[in-house]
């Protein structure tokens, strides 16, 4: 069996697309293909969310979209990012309309 580079699903060695996301489907042997490492911009959107609101929502975008090639690596991370920021934002609007 191999597994699809792109989604990491397990095909079987004859087949030349993966038949779950239609990508060429490259012969690796054995092993499933994962890219291996992490996913830097989830941790940096998870932390960013926290003191810079717009950059953890870019970074947080950014790791959630390339947990896709690394096979869900992140997207969780990402999504707090994402959720996160987004709180805190309306946080601080609602402060700032009550101040007023």
């Amino acid at each position: 069996m191999k597994y699809c580079s792109r989604c990491g699903n397990e095909v079987v060695d004859e087949a030349v697309i993966c038949p779950r996301c239609g990508c060429q489907v490259a012969s690796y042997g054995g092993g499933k293909n994962v890219q291996s490492g992490g996913n830097g911009f989830a941790v940096a959107g998870f932390v960013c969310s926290f003191f810079f609101l717009l950059l953890g929502w870019i970074f947080g975008g950014i790791g959630l979209h390339k947990s896709n090639t690394l096979n869900g690596k992140g997207k969780s991370l990402s999504i707090a990012a994402i959720i996160i920021a987004t709180t805190l934002f309306i946080i601080g609007i609602l402060e700032a309309f009550k101040n007023i």
